[in-house]
């Protein structure tokens, strides 16, 4: 009954009617988006689009719907203004700069900078044993500075270069290390705790996908390098 009444009465006020098809578009849009800040501008427009249908689809104005559409909006406003707010281009320093743009420019400014509160930076001499073979790595790192070998049985199987990650391997795959990295010369790493990491990342997953794209890409190029090292 409830169905045929909405039915008739978008029949009879076919202006109010074509918004609800709008709204449902535009709800539609949202959810094909990979962005998740046109996801939520669609969806402040597609709520909007139906306040049309609900003052005007019966005798009185259903006030509850309208009330609950506005709530969503503001709520949607609310998380805009964050990303927009993160993604606001502003210069980090210098070491930081130059980490983002070469390795990390899949992140917005905003994420970046989340993400680099939860790691610290890490001087090491030369001889530095960062990773030893079949233990459980408990941190991520990335190189910033320096040089870094790969090991098994003291045969020299890679060597890392500045914008590669250490224990990537393990943050993705939970395993333990399957060779030694050691720094051939000074280095300095920015380092992230597999533990805090996961726990930032829990509530962050726009953001963990994003890395892990990152992460998953720096591993094809290690294998892809060894591929051609061992032809």
């Amino acid at each position: 009954m409830a169905s045929a009444v909405l039915f008739h009465t978008i029949m009879w006020c076919p202006c109010v009617g074509d918004m609800v098809h709008v709204a449902n578009v535009l709800y539609l849009c949202s959810y094909l988006v990979r962005d998740i800040l046109w996801l939520r501008v669609l969806t402040i427009a597609a709520g909007l689009s139906l306040i049309p249908f609900y003052c005007h689809c019966s005798d009185h104005i259903l006030w509850a719907p309208i009330g609950w559409n506005a709530v969503f909006v503001s709520v949607n406003l609310v998380q805009i203004g964050i990303l927009l707010r993160e993604r606001r281009p502003r210069r980090l320093g210098g070491a930081e700069q130059e980490l983002y743009d070469t390795v990390f420019a899949d992140l917005a400014p905003g994420e970046f900078r989340k993400l680099m509160k939860v790691g610290q930076w890490r001087d090491l001499p030369a001889g530095s044993m960062i990773v030893e073979r079949d233990s459980v790595v408990a941190d991520m790192m990335v190189l910033k500075q320096g040089g870094l070998e790969v090991r098994v049985d003291d045969r020299v199987i890679a060597r890392l270069q500045p914008g590669q990650f250490i224990g990537e391997m393990s943050f993705l795959s939970g395993e333990k290390a399957t060779a030694d990295v050691v720094a051939t010369e000074a280095s300095r790493l920015l380092v992230w705790s597999q533990a805090d990491l996961n726990e930032f990342l829990e509530r962050r997953a726009a953001l963990a996908h994003k890395l892990r794209g990152i992460l998953g890409r720096d591993v094809v190029a290690k294998l892809r390098a060894h591929g051609q090292s061992a032809g």
